[in-house]
């Protein structure tokens, strides 16, 4: 019997899942019903959910801006990423233990100790990301303070609703996965990369170690869909749901952050943003 799992994630976008791979189904146009207009009820399976999940971040990366170029990386601009790292460990110390306790007031005991187990597990991750922005030499308030990525600030703003201002915060496993799925990308090559660029006997990859597939999301990736098979079919809906909108942040045009050291250190030095596009401009 072969298991197929599907998931609406946007007006035309569904998201099938087999054993060995996924693709987007796009609704007919003439309102006719198709084959995954229904919604699903069967079980999963690991291999089917696993695609579903991953089929959901791929499907939000589709048909990104393959012309958007990154600027070469070098310390102040590693700083400028730390501040990131920062933000996103920081909400989830914060706000994994308040899912686990709405979890457990709903009776929900998967999703508890999936949400308890994250906390113990990223205890202390936003601490590696101070210490590595110490390590650069900087002072981690003022860096806190004034490198604040939109792009950043919108996927933990997405995150802070699901906790805390939808019906049912199950969203935030998605937004988990979709993070740790695109981390676990990373490989010991690329915190190699990053060590390369930074001064002679700066420790300051603490904090991408850990997130990246030389660290503990490899691990947490698994757990989350061995978790999510178990779920209903609207639950793992919901949370392939949540994997599309959080990589679709991930992956939107970011026109507003800095380009160059300068506009790095303009902002650390507190210049508003029309003093931003007057120094880029020159």
């Amino acid at each position: 019997m072969v298991t197929v799992e599907w998931a609406r994630v946007a007006p035309r976008r569904i998201v099938v899942a087999t054993r060995s791979g996924a693709w987007v189904h796009r609704p007919r146009m003439d309102s006719l019903p198709g084959p995954f207009d229904e919604a699903m009820d069967g079980p999963g399976t690991v291999d089917t959910t696993r695609w579903l999940l991953d089929g959901a971040i791929g499907a939000a990366a589709f048909g990104r801006s393959a012309s958007r170029t990154t600027p070469p990386l070098t310390p102040i601009r590693w700083l400028w990423r730390l501040a990131g790292y920062y933000r996103t460990t920081e909400a989830t110390s914060r706000l994994l233990p308040l899912a686990a306790r709405r979890f457990g007031a709903a009776g929900r005991r998967p999703l508890q100790q999936w949400a308890l187990r994250g906390t113990r597990e990223e205890r202390g991750h936003d601490q590696l990301a101070l210490r590595d922005i110490r390590a650069l030499g900087y002072d981690t308030e003022q860096v806190v303070a004034r490198l604040a990525s939109p792009a950043v600030n919108a996927i933990v703003e997405y995150f802070t609703d699901t906790v805390m201002h939808a019906d049912d915060p199950i969203g935030c496993v998605g937004y988990a996965y979709a993070l740790e799925r695109l981390a676990a990308e990373k490989s010991r090559d690329d915190v190699a990369a990053v060590q390369a660029i930074l001064p002679p006997g700066v420790n300051a990859t603490r904090c991408l170690r850990v997130h990246s597939g030389a660290g503990s999301d490899v691990l947490h990736v698994a757990d989350t869909i061995e978790m999510v098979t178990k779920l209903s079919a609207p639950e793992r809906v919901a949370v392939a749901k949540a994997c599309y909108e959080t990589a679709r942040l991930f992956y939107a045009p970011r026109p507003a952050e800095p380009h160059t050291d300068r506009e790095v250190d303009a902002l650390l030095a507190g210049r508003d943003s029309g003093e931003l596009r007057t120094l880029n401009a020159t």
